[in-house]
């Protein structure tokens, strides 16, 4: 497996590298939002950024977020090969789920009834994205709690300039009977823009849990509608006023676990996001205020009454209720053509309503249930960042935040991040930052909370070198990066009622390499990026220090390559390879009653894709996934998707 990361990595750099001086045609540079909240060019950042642009998403939209976040560096996301609804685990750089927060349109969103707050990437189709920026490292001077390993900002489509309505239908399906259907208008007008469009999911799936016996499980399938609308509206020359929502909601059938069937077992989540923003344009920089509001409710419903005999419960409902609110203000000053400052504050305020209840022979059981009204919390923040230009090449951003968190108290983050540009195509750059991560709903005010709790507080460092072609069509990355979390939340086992409480009680140390690449030759475009991650937990046992490698479901080794042509004005194919190494994972024995580790094989699987545009307004496509039809896990008793493929039609107008 060493030899294939190896000869992987060392191809792609090679036709990067080959290709970074082989270009002539003019193209435009890429530019990044989420770096330091103004639009930057991406060679003048220190930072480490991912942009997937809409070029990029047009091509995969038969597929799910999921899937297209898992072939990029340092991300692995588990559960995006399982059917269609299934939860989804994303670790960036090897970080726990929680402490990469995801942002659409710059707002945060997560679900705070999670043990550790993270958002369904199930909640929004590629369909409904514009483009991409993943943002590596701690980001929490900028972005607050939750950016501990990163940020990943969806931008979601907004309306077409050069046209006053214009309209797309889209209809693909495929393996696992299953259909998606999107279907939406947009355009300009005078005073603004708009967008509307509609998806509808539905899929019968296959069994989540993996049938090693051939007990016959049953397939679990999907039920999904997904709305998305944005409108932009030029109140004066200089004041726009933008509005946006997002409703989306599904039905899915679940198992009970690892090789554990459940014929009857349900869950409905819905998921509502409403924001408002208004940017004000001055001569020399942008003043803008948002507010959001999401709410995200699930219920389970597991009904074994008629249906499953010898199941242990006849009959379990559980419903988890959160609500988030989000308001900042902040100010982007060119002070002048060198010096660039972002000021600004924001608030966040979080609370859940928690509830469960079970028959079964012992009889009616109840959890306590946690209340909107007591299980809620509130982080004030201020922040400010400045960003240094030199003629000659040398880039600078400095920056702190102070939170006060309504239990916790107070914390202060701050970023360093120098950069040298030379010669307009070789960049070396260094990070040094600090993030945290507060206590989560749960922690706190579940039977096993602790309001005592601090936050986990990281310190993260990267530095590596970037090589741009002349007109920034092609570069490739390679980096170091290094980060260590203190005031890790344990759960501790006590020996009575409640028989455990969270605490700070570990340390957290990962690190590794990342090599990131891309090109384009005439028609050719090639493309390829390598993990390699090193991770350790320090913990104590019987008052010694005790470290191992806790990166459960992670691998030490993650490739991806791939390289698309442009056969003829209106034909496109493209061929993409992942491998992934071994990595551990945790499994309950209900027959031994133990935890036991298990190692997972590492896999390597093979994707074809490829479109047909007939005309400006119509397009055909198919995509092929695990065409040599590998059987693998990502976690350990739960199925993965074999050979499969959907097939597409897209019209425009």
């Amino acid at each position: 497996m060493n030899r294939i990361f190896k000869s992987i990595g060392f191809t792609a750099l090679g036709f990067i590298a080959h290709a970074s001086f082989a270009q002539k045609e003019v193209t435009l540079e890429e530019v990044t939002i989420t770096a330091n909240k103004f639009a930057q060019k991406q060679s003048q950042t220190g930072k480490v950024v991912t942009i997937l642009s809409d070029s990029v998403l047009q091509k995969y939209q038969s597929q799910t977020l999921g899937e297209l976040l898992t072939r990029q560096v340092g991300l692995m996301i588990v559960g995006a090969q399982g059917p269609n609804g299934t939860n989804q685990d994303l670790y960036l750089r090897g970080s726990s789920t929680g402490n990469t927060l995801i942002l659409i349109d710059g707002m945060p969103v997560y679900d705070p009834s999670f043990i550790s707050p993270t958002f369904d990437l199930n909640m929004i189709t590629v369909g409904d994205c514009e483009r991409i920026e993943i943002l590596k490292g701690a980001q929490s001077t900028l972005y607050g709690s939750d950016a501990v390993a990163g940020v990943i900002n969806i931008f979601t489509k907004k309306g077409k300039s050069t046209k006053s309505v214009a309209g797309m239908v889209a209809v693909n399906g495929g393996s696992y009977g299953t259909f998606r259907g999107s279907a939406g208008i947009n355009g300009s007008f005078s005073k603004g823009y708009y967008n509307v469009q509609y998806t509808r999911l539905t899929s019968q799936g296959f069994s989540s849990a993996y049938d090693k016996e051939n007990r016959g499980f049953d397939t679990d399938g999907i039920s999904q509608n997904n709305l998305l609308a944005n409108v932009g509206l030029n109140l004066s020359e200089n004041l726009t006023l933008k509005l946006r929502t997002l409703l989306n909601g599904y039905q899915s059938d679940i198992d009970a676990g690892a090789f554990a069937d459940e014929k009857d077992f349900t869950i409905d989540q819905k998921f509502r996001m409403i924001t408002t923003g208004l940017e004000h344009q001055y001569e020399k920089g942008k003043l803008t205020f948002n507010y959001g509001f999401s709410q995200s409710k699930r219920r389970y419903i597991d009904d074994s009454m008629s249906v499953e005999k010898g199941a242990f419960n006849n009959y379990a409902k559980q419903y988890y209720g959160g609500t988030t609110q989000f308001v900042e203000l902040y100010n982007s000053l060119k002070i002048n053509d060198h010096l660039e400052l972002i000021t600004g504050t924001d608030y966040r305020f979080n609370n859940t309503d928690q509830t469960y209840e079970s028959y079964s022979s012992f009889g009616k059981y109840t959890s306590p249930p946690l209340g909107a009204d007591t299980a809620k919390t509130t982080i004030l923040s201020v922040y400010a960042s400045g960003f240094l230009k030199t003629k000659v090449g040398f880039f600078l951003e400095l920056g702190g935040r102070y939170n006060h968190h309504s239990l916790y108290g107070s914390n202060f983050t701050y970023s360093f991040n120098p950069s040298y540009l030379i010669h307009d195509q070789l960049k070396v750059f260094f990070n040094l930052s600090s993030g945290f991560k507060a206590p989560s709903l749960y922690h706190l005010y579940s039977p096993y909370g602790n309001k005592t709790l601090n936050p986990e507080k990281s310190v993260s460092m990267e530095f590596g070198v970037q090589i741009f072609s002349k007109n920034k069509v092609s570069n490739v990355r390679l980096l170091y990066f290094d980060r260590r979390i203190k005031d890790v939340i344990f759960f501790q086992s006590l020996s009575q009622a409640p028989y455990g409480r969270y605490i700070n009680f570990d340390k957290q140390h990962d690190h590794g390499w990342e090599l990131e690449g891309k090109s384009q030759i005439d028609k050719l475009s090639i493309w390829g990026n390598m993990t390699l991650l090193e991770g350790a937990i320090t913990t104590k046992v019987s008052g010694k220090d005790t470290t191992y490698n806790n990166l459960y479901r992670r691998p030490k080794g993650l490739a991806n390559v791939g390289a698309g042509y442009q056969i003829s004005q209106k034909l496109f194919v493209s061929a993409s390879l992942r491998s992934v190494g071994k990595r551990l994972d945790c499994f309950y024995n209900s027959a031994t009653f133990n935890t036991e580790t298990i190692t997972l094989n590492p896999y390597t699987t093979l994707d074809v894709y490829g479109e047909y545009q007939s005309s400006k307004s119509i397009k055909a496509y198919v995509d092929l996934k695990n065409l040599t039809n590998k059987q693998y896990f990502d976690t350990y008793g739960y199925n993965t998707r074999r050979f499969n493929f959907m097939a597409g039609l897209q019209l425009n107008f």
